[in-house]
């Protein structure tokens, strides 16, 4: 992705601070344990992954679909819009986005409702209620709250780049770094750190024999 991380949006506007973070969530943790609400995002991220990889998305598409959520919900409560709304909108913002190309609202309405039926049961007894209208009009409304600011740095292609600079390809450590990496969007990394620092983080593995990500 060409430009200046340190001048872009993400830096200023979406590096958050993780006391200002609790203290957005604090109308939701009312009601809800941090425990419970962590697990919230972790069943919706893979909502969205799972919409990805039905969809035949590239993971970019997905890691910008989750950070858009995770963005949205950092500053509005989970009662202001269903997350099972919010879910589809992102992944069907972020294929704009990222110019993977626009997914036809039949064919992403039609895969919710799959989705849904088919790997969700357990937590939907009815089927996907939204239609077209409704991702179209939370579309509106996710841009509003983003504040446009659609351009996000993934941890990806810095961590190539590492692993170019420490030696020859290692297939097998690198499937290992981004499976961490993909596992880290369903923390809050993603909005408290850089995309640079997300990426390094892997090498505490090597190292210690233990996940540097989980200590973030």
């Amino acid at each position: 992705m060409a430009g200046n991380f340190w001048q872009s949006s993400h830096y200023q506007q979406w590096v958050l601070d993780k006391q200002d973070l609790i203290r957005e969530r604090q109308y939701d943790l009312a009601v809800l344990t941090d425990e419970e609400y962590q697990k919230i995002f972790i069943f919706f991220s893979s909502i969205i992954q799972t919409l990805g990889e039905q969809l035949k998305l590239r993971m970019q598409v997905i890691a910008t679909a989750t950070v858009y959520f995770k963005r949205f919900y950092a500053r509005n409560s989970l009662k202001c819009v269903d997350p099972l709304l919010l879910a589809p909108t992102c992944v069907f913002l972020a294929s704009k986005v990222e110019e993977f190309g626009v997914i036809s609202n039949s064919r992403l309405i039609s895969t919710c409702q799959t989705v849904v039926k088919n790997k969700f049961s357990y937590a939907y007894t009815q089927e996907f209620p939204y239609r077209t209208n409704h991702i179209l009009e939370c579309e509106f409304y996710l841009l509003e709250n983003l504040d446009c600011c659609l351009i996000v740095y993934q941890p990806y292609r810095p961590l190539l780049q590492l692993l170019g600079d420490i030696g020859p390809d290692d297939q097998s450590l690198l499937a290992l770094a981004w499976k961490v990496i993909n596992d880290s969007l369903r923390t809050d990394v993603c909005l408290l750190y850089p995309p640079f620092q997300i990426a390094v983080e892997w090498s505490a593995y090597k190292n210690r024999g233990v996940l540097g990500i989980a200590q973030l």
